[in-house]
C-alpha cells in the first residue's frame, strides 16, 4: 500500500526514544528539509489536492470540536501539589507506579495504593480516566524476554490467564470510575519490527489480549471502552496498526490509539490520513482516531540540551517557538479529524507544557489554554495552504467565521482578503489588535486568530 520508497520520500534511521527508553524505527514522511510533495499528497494525505496547494479537511465532515479533544499526560497528576489549573478533559494514566509490574510486582500479591491515588485524584478534579494496561512484571512474561525486560519495552505475557487476571482485578475495582482502557503502549510486533527488534511479540499476541481485555471489561463494566494498543513510529506504527487489523483485532475496539509524533504539526495529517485508508482497507473505518502522545522538545531552566536531558541531535525549541507548535498541532489534528488529543506533556521536563513538574506555566502551556479557547466548541471547515509555508484554517461558531494564520518559515507582510473583513487579531501569547485599514498583518510561525467583529472568540 505505502510502496514508495523508489520515489526516495521515506528515510530510515534507529534512534533511542527518550520518552520511552525504547528502540524505535522512524521512518519519517518527508526527508530532512524536504518539501511537501504533490505525490504525498495524492498517496498519503486522502486531502483535497489542487496542483499548488494542500488542503485539510475532516473526511467524515466539519464538526464543533468537543470538550474531550482536550486531554493530557500528566505523569505525577495522583501526589502532584500542582495539578493542572487548566482546562481538560481527560488524564492518561501511564506511570510505572500503576504499570500491572507494580500492581502485582509477585504473581497473587496486589498493592493498588497507587493507582487508587490516581483515580481518586481523577474523581476530585471532575476528569475522565484513560488507564493504559499492560507491561507486565518479569514473573508475568516469556522467560525468554527477561534478558530485555526494561519498565519501558512493551512485552507479551507469557500466560494469557495472567493477563485475564490482571485485566479483571483492575475492572472490578475501578467499575464506573474508569471508563476507557488502552490495551499497550508502543508495542513492537514481530511481523513488523523483526529486522532490529529484540523481542518476539507476534501480532496474534496482540490481538489474543484485546479479545480478552474487551471481553472482561464488557462483562465487568458494560459502558467502559477499549482503545487499541498506541503504536509510534511514524509509517511503522502505521504498519503495526495495519497488521493488528488485519489479524482481527479491531473487533475488539472502540477506537485506534496513536502516537503522532512529528518533525513539524504540519505533517500529522499524513499520519491520519495514513491511518484512515489502513482503516479502510480493513473494513474498520468506524473507529475514531485518538492521538493518546504528541509534543515536542521545547527549552527552558530544566531542559538541558545533551547528556541526561534532551538528545543533541533531537530539535529543541524556545519557549515561543514551542507554543506555535503546540498551536499548530492542536489545530491541525482536528481539522484532520482526530478525536481526541492527549499532549504529552504537562509535567514532564524535556516535553512539558510547564516548569518544575507543573509548578510554573510555561509559554507553551499558555498557548495551550489559548489554543483550547480558539477551537473549543468551534468547527474548522478546513486549512489550506499554497506553498506548504503560510496556513490559512477557517473557523466557525454559528454564523460567525474566524481564521487562524501562520508562515512557518518566519515573518512575512501578509494581506488578509478584503471579504473577511479583517477587523482584529489575537496572539497566543498576548491580547488583540486592530487590524490598520490597508487590511496588512505581519505573520510568522505562530498563529494569529483574526476575526471580524469585536467580541470575544470562545470562552476560557
Amino acid at each position: 500500500m505505502f510502496c514508495l520508497a523508489p520515489l526516495r520520500l521515506f528515510t530510515t534511521g534507529e534512534k533511542n526514544d527518550s520518552r520511552t527508553k525504547e528502540k524505535i524505527v522512524q521512518k519519517p514522511f518527508y526527508q530532512a528539509g524536504a518539501k511537501f510533495t504533490k505525490v504525498m499528497a495524492v498517496l498519503l494525505l486522502g486531502v483535497s489536492q489542487g496542483w499548488a496547494e494542500t488542503v485539510v479537511r475532516d473526511p467524515l465532515g466539519p464538526r464543533p470540536i468537543a470538550e474531550s479533544y482536550f486531554s493530557l499526560n500528566v505523569r505525577w497528576g495522583a501526589t502532584t501539589p500542582y495539578w493542572p489549573p487548566v482546562r481538560f478533559h481527560s488524564w492518561r494514566v501511564i506511570t510505572g507506579e500503576t504499570s500491572w509490574y507494580s500492581l502485582e510486582p509477585v504473581k497473587g500479591m496486589w498493592q493498588f495504593l497507587a493507582l487508587d491515588r490516581a483515580v481518586d485524584r481523577a474523581e476530585n478534579k471532575q476528569v475522565e480516566v484513560l488507564y493504559t494496561l499492560g507491561y507486565p512484571a518479569k514473573w508475568a512474561t516469556d522467560p525468554k524476554l527477561v534478558s530485555v525486560w526494561n519498565p519501558g519495552i512493551a512485552l507479551p505475557p507469557s500466560d494469557m490467564a495472567d493477563w485475564e487476571e490482571y485485566v479483571r482485578r483492575v475492572a472490578e475495582r475501578y467499575k464506573g470510575r474508569i471508563k476507557y482502557y488502552e490495551l499497550m503502549n508502543e508495542p513492537h510486533f514481530s511481523e513488523v519490527d523483526r529486522p532490529y527488534s529484540k523481542v518476539d511479540f507476534p501480532v496474534a499476541t496482540m490481538v489474543e489480549m484485546a479479545r480478552i481485555a474487551s471481553r472482561v471489561i464488557k462483562q465487568i463494566d458494560p459502558e467502559a471502552k477499549l482503545v487499541s494498543m498506541s503504536p509510534s513510529g511514524r509509517l511503522n506504527g502505521v504498519r503495526r496498526v495495519d497488521a493488528f487489523l488485519k489479524a482481527g483485532g479491531g473487533q475488539y475496539i472502540d477506537a485506534v490509539s496513536f502516537h503522532f509524533y512529528s518533525e513539524s504539526p504540519e505533517h500529522i495529517p499524513e499520519l491520519v490520513s495514513a491511518l484512515r485508508k489502513v482503516l479502510a482497507s480493513n473494513g474498520q473505518s468506524r473507529l475514531d482516531i485518538w492521538n493518546t502522545e504528541s509534543g515536542f522538545y521545547i527549552a527552558g531552566p530544566d531542559k538541558p540540551h545533551g547528556v541526561g536531558g534532551i538528545p543533541k541531535n533531537e530539535t529543541l525549541y524556545t519557549p515561543e517557538q514551542g507554543g506555535a507548535m503546540v498551536a499548530r498541532a492542536l489545530t491541525l489534528g482536528a481539522a484532520a479529524g482526530l478525536r481526541r488529543f492527549y499532549w504529552y506533556s504537562w509535567d514532564i521536563p524535556s516535553m512539558a507544557l510547564t516548569e518544575g513538574k507543573g509548578k510554573v506555566i510555561a509559554p507553551a502551556g499558555n498557548a495551550y489554554i489559548k489554543t483550547g479557547r480558539w477551537l473549543r466548541g468551534a468547527t474548522i471547515n478546513e486549512c489550506r495552504t499554497a506553498d506548504d509555508k503560510l496556513w490559512i484554517c477557517t473557523l466557525n461558531r454559528g454564523t460567525r467565521q474566524a481564521h487562524l494564520v501562520w508562515n512557518t518559515s518566519g515573518a512575512r507582510n501578509w494581506m488578509a482578503p478584503a471579504q473577511w473583513r479583517a477587523r482584529q487579531y489575537e496572539t497566543l501569547l498576548s491580547g488583540m489588535a486592530n487590524v490598520d485599514q490597508s487590511g496588512r498583518i505581519r505573520v510568522d510561525e505562530t498563529p494569529l486568530l483574526i476575526v471580524s467583529d469585536d467580541l470575544a472568540w470562545g470562552t476560557p
